[in-house]
């Protein structure tokens, strides 16, 4: 009997595999280098037949092994810093699709509540991988539609895990419709009339006008290769590469001009470097935001400081959301060997406490045939460093605070010509829907660009075709909005729902 089961087993067991093994690569195909995103509509559905009518255990395996072939094909580049540190990361993060296969009932979708629930267990996963482990929302699904203006305009309200939910949706209806399930034709039109009123409420907000002052501003990307970075020898050669790239740009008259996460080659308080950063400020009339080592007393924060267009350094903002492993090491003393397993430094930055808003104004003067009228703008906006773009409810308290617009200033030169650096900006994109305000990224080697209030990339650093590992700039008219979206008021309501339906579902499961 046993010789009979078993090959039958095998046979199963690597179907499993290799549905598994599918869905993960269709849905790394949806995200840079590749930019499939119209895979992600059809990408579950390998793994959705991969657990159907399977055991928890077995859910469960499968999921894992989904989430560690999709981890590692988004993540590889990370081995460009620790090897062992993406081992760790990928095999820690794998455990969340595990964990919604799991939550997925063995009879798929078999009552029509079970079709939301999927699409709600999703949400789950993402949300902890939002806020576990000091967070990673890299690459939420929802990210794989950042090209998909009309789509992902409903994260004003959802944040981005309402594109993930419908994203889920349209896969379970599909499933059903493959499958034959009873009443697939009610659940697909329900699917299908939603997917419809998303489309049309993204027209609405793409086209419609929002009330904002213009605002001209440039990013300098500077290029300068990781190995450079904090070598004395290229010191002035870096500075003095910025203070070209920024001179160029000024001749285009921006108000705002802005410098990647550390471009400074030092402290900024140093004489030296003091003086000739805050005379290129005044000669251009222009602020600049430039980032910055900052010294408070036996502490130093990863800062990005602004200088007035009078030469004036009126304000920093010392980074909140540190990089575990990277700027500090979580609980130290247990883990303090890390930093001879990890072959790149380790930071030992102190944590920002405050959500710092910059206010600047600006004079305008408007010229006509009689006469001059001069008058004064005001603006005010919130810096976001390194990886702090990719938290949307971090980023919603700055605009709830007054921030008119975004900046992300960032240096991903550790992750060489990876999709990093475009994986990256897709938070940028989303950040901007959700709180409908531009954002502004200046990244040392790429991807620099200026993002619109509805998620449009308006310009980028390029030469010719090349955005990455490039040296330039780019300057462009934003549009600070002055409104304050659903989401940024009541942040992450959407998931909460989300997740208390999952909840419900599985205490419903357990009555008798």
């Amino acid at each position: 009997m046993l010789r009979k089961i078993t090959p039958s087993l095998k046979t199963n067991l690597i179907s499993q595999l290799v549905l598994a093994f599918v869905s993960a690569f269709l849905l790394v195909l949806c995200y840079p280098n590749f930019n499939l995103g119209f895979l992600a509509w059809i990408a579950l559905i390998p793994l959705f037949f991969a657990i159907e009518n399977k055991k928890s255990k077995t859910r469960f395996f499968t999921g894992y092994l989904f989430g560690i072939i999709f981890f590692a094909g988004i993540l590889y580049w990370l081995a460009n810093v620790t090897v062992p540190g993406t081992i760790a990361t990928v095999l820690i993060l794998a455990f969340l699709p595990a964990i919604f296969c799991l939550l997925a009932s063995p009879s798929i979708a078999s009552r029509p509540g079970s079709v939301v629930f999927l699409p709600c267990a999703w949400v789950l996963t993402e949300y902890l991988r939002t806020y576990i482990f000091s967070g990673f929302p890299w690459a939420l699904l929802g990210y794989s539609q950042s090209p998909n203006l009309p789509v992902i305009q409903i994260a004003d309200i959802t944040g981005p895990y309402g594109v993930s939910f419908l994203i889920v949706l349209v896969n379970v209806g599909i499933y059903l419709a493959l499958r034959r399930k009873p009443k697939r034709f009610y659940i697909l039109f329900f699917i299908t009339v939603l997917f419809a009123l998303v489309l049309v409420y993204g027209d609405n907000r793409i086209k419609r006008a929002y009330p904002a002052k213009l605002l001209k501003v440039a990013v300098i990307q500077g290029n300068i290769p990781q190995e450079m970075k904090w070598d004395p020898r290229y010191r002035e050669f870096i500075l003095n590469k910025y203070k070209m790239l920024t001179q160029v740009a000024l001749k285009e008259s921006p108000g705002l001009v802005v410098w990647p996460e550390t471009a400074v080659p030092g402290y900024l308080d140093e004489p030296d470097l003091e003086k000739q950063i805050t005379n290129l400020a005044k000669s251009g009339n222009a602020y600049l935001l430039v980032g910055t080592l900052k010294e408070v007393g036996s502490k130093v924060f990863n800062s990005a400081t602004l200088i007035s267009n009078k030469g004036e350094i009126l304000k920093s903002y010392n980074k909140i959301h540190l990089v575990p492993f990277g700027e500090f090491i979580p609980f130290e003393k247990a883990f303090l060997w890390m930093r001879g397993v990890i072959d790149k430094p380790i930071g030992n930055f102190a944590r920002g406490n405050e959500f710092t808003v910059f206010k600047f104004n600006l004079e305008k003067v408007t010229r006509t045939t009689s006469k001059i009228q001069k008058s004064m703008e005001f603006h005010s906006f919130s810096t976001l460093v390194c990886f702090e773009d990719i938290f949307p409810d971090l980023c919603r308290k700055f605009v709830k605070k007054g921030a008119r617009f975004l900046v992300n200033i960032t240096n991903d030169a550790w992750f060489g010509k990876s999709p990093a650096l475009y994986q990256h900006a897709q938070g940028s994109v989303f950040r901007a829907v959700e709180n409908r305000v531009p954002v502004i990224r200046a990244a040392n080697t790429g991807f620099s660009c200026i993002i619109d209030h509805r998620g449009k990339i308006l310009k980028s650093v390029k030469v010719g075709e090349d955005e990455i590992s490039v040296d330039g700039y780019a300057v462009e008219v934003i549009m600070p909005t002055f409104i304050k979206t659903i989401y940024t008021r009541f942040g992450d309501v959407f998931s909460w729902l989300c997740i208390a339906y999952v909840l419900l579902g599985l205490w419903r499961r357990r009555r008798p």
